[in-house]
């Protein structure tokens, strides 16, 4: 991979700063080595390669979001070139960004002239590749610093450096690697020039997930058979190369396969040997990587825990989160809608997808599964428009539905200000959910506006619980004597207050008379004291029997209001 137009750096301060500290950290250079030239084509780079990369993030071109000194900027909705492109660019370029990322396009583009007037490299990668999964895919390529190797070969990778693994096992083997998880999930893959890929490789790298198809689930199967080398020649229903593959396990447990695409020339017994031995030794790095992302994973959502149910000092909390005190907080909360059993077998991978799209979203978004729902706190600032959340909110739940098979909702509670009211937008988000669960025709993703009034009466009915005097009074003795009477007096009641008091109508809606309706209401007045004249009194008596829809069936149309 090598810049269509690269000239010598700039000669100022900043620059020789970075070079001077090359050495040490990851470079543009390394990472694009390790992405490799199937995920994306540098199309500018006036600074060369050899200048310092942070963490990716997203840049959205409305609210012109804060770009760090060498981050990587992704360009989210913005088109490869023109006017956008070019501000995008700008931006970057007077933040010091290290690269900007558009997604590729056809035909003729000002976007190599632009870059290079702005000083700044500039990456095309492909259509077909979510923004997520390169948000992922660029965090897990970023070489890793200040670990020299120690040897050369297999030995000398660093421990949990996937990409630099993959690529030694590739020369030693004489192959293209991928090496995958348990969920055939690619983690990281070579990149040497001259060993050849197939197409069903080259689909994995960018959609991050092998071909779920019958042929493919037959070479896995066949694989977790032993721990041995496998040679497969063929896949039904795909045009594949030869390729050796071995899993990965410690102590029974499988932590994911490594591939290897045969090249010309046939893989030999030495290279089934190699691969074998790299087995064992990529259990080490493989376990590594998952015991450093469990303890971040960790020390956050412990944070984030203690931030949701108030304990502990707040602001401290959110201060060790990297979150700035002074933006505006928003939580959402997703649940499975599935038995307990699937319930614990779906909830981690589901915070891994809450996690991947919300970091991606928000770099310095936290997430936490707390009993049976997975809570993302998400730092927005107030410009930010809030259909924006509910949009990755929907994306969220359609993509994790559709990867664990199960349906899930998610509520997003009313941004707040301060780590202190955390606690509180947790318990509207829950409100939220509750509602959305007492109701089999709700949307899969709501705000608390969406369901004002039936959460505000979930609300009641909860405190009614509690306060068992707010529902009595005159209603109870109408249920009573409709009970023992088989009458219709309560009917005849929520007819007229919510037809407000328009006698046709309220008829209408029971299927009576309009005559026969105020001999009824004539009765419940004689029979139970009841009057309308005082606006109170209505108000009291249309809650009360909104609160007994609800305990009687809280999924029901009336109930629902």
């Amino acid at each position: 991979m090598t810049p269509a137009t690269a000239r010598k750096p700039r000669a100022t301060a900043k620059t020789r700063q970075r070079t001077d500290d090359a050495p040490a950290r990851p470079t543009l250079r390394q990472l694009l080595d390790n992405l490799g030239p199937s995920v994306g084509q540098i199309i500018a780079a006036p600074r060369g390669l050899d200048v310092a990369v942070g963490e990716p993030l997203i840049y959205d071109p409305v609210e012109r979001s804060a770009i760090d000194a060498d981050s990587i900027v992704l360009a989210v909705a913005t088109a490869g070139e023109g006017q956008a492109a070019r501000r995008v660019i700008a931006d970057a370029a007077a933040a010091g960004a290290a690269l900007v990322v558009f997604k590729q396009h056809e035909g003729p583009s000002s976007t190599a002239h632009d870059a290079e007037d702005a000083g700044m490299a500039v990456l095309a990668v492909p259509d077909e590749m979510s923004w997520t999964h390169l948000f992922s895919l660029l965090t897990r390529a970023m070489p890793l610093r200040d670990v020299p190797a120690a040897g050369t070969g297999i030995a000398g990778v660093p421990l949990g450096d996937l990409f630099a693994l993959a690529n030694a096992i590739a020369a030693m083997v004489g192959g293209a690697v991928t090496i995958e998880d348990p969920k055939a999930r690619v983690l990281a893959y070579s990149n040497l020039e001259g060993q050849r890929i197939d197409e069903p490789r080259q689909r994995s790298i960018l959609g991050r997930q092998v071909p779920d198809m019958p042929g493919v689930r037959a070479l896995y199967r066949s694989l977790a058979g032993d721990d041995g080398v496998h040679r497969f020649e063929t896949a039904e229903g795909l045009e594949i190369y030869p390729r050796l593959a071995v899993p990965v396990r410690v102590a029974g447990e499988t932590l994911g396969s490594i591939w290897v695409v045969e090249g010309p020339k046939r893989l030999g017994k030495d290279a089934e040997r190699a691969l074998a031995e790299a087995g064992r030794v990529a259990a080490l790095h493989m376990i590594h990587v998952r015991s450093s992302r469990d303890i971040e994973r960790r020390m956050r959502g412990d944070l984030l825990r203690a931030l949701l149910e108030g304990r502990g000092s707040a602001e401290s909390a959110l201060e060790r989160l990297g979150i700035d005190p002074r933006v505006a907080l928003v939580v959402v909360a997703f649940e499975l809608q599935t038995d307990a059993l699937q319930e614990d077998l779906h909830r981690e991978r589901l915070v891994d997808l809450v996690a991947l799209y919300c970091e991606a979203f928000r770099r310095r978004a936290a997430c936490v599964s707390i009993a049976r729902t997975v809570y993302a706190l998400l730092p927005v600032p107030r410009s930010l428009a809030e259909d924006r959340i509910e949009v990755l909110a929907q994306e969220i739940v359609e993509h994790a539905s559709s990867t664990l098979h199960v349906p899930i909702r998610a509520a997003i509670g009313t941004p707040v200000t301060g780590a202190r009211l955390v606690p509180r937008a947790r318990a509207e988000a829950d409100r939220v959910l509750r509602v959305l669960a007492a109701g089999p025709g709700s949307p899969a993703v709501a705000t608390i506006a969406d369901v004002g009034s039936r959460a505000v009466l979930l609300e009641l009915h909860e405190v009614t619980r509690d306060h068992p005097d707010i529902a009595r009074g005159q209603i109870q003795a109408v249920v009573a004597h409709d009970s023992e009477h088989g009458t219709d007096y309560r009917i005849t009641l929520e007819a007229y207050l919510d037809s407000f008091g328009d006698i046709r109508v309220a008829s209408h809606r029971i299927g009576v008379h309009p005559n026969t309706f105020r001999y009824r209401l004539r009765r419940l007045v004689e029979l139970f004291g009841i009057t309308f004249k005082d606006p109170d009194d209505r108000l009291v008596l249309g809650l009360q029997l909104r609160l007994l829809r609800w305990a009687d069936d809280p999924t029901s149309e009336r109930s629902r209001g």
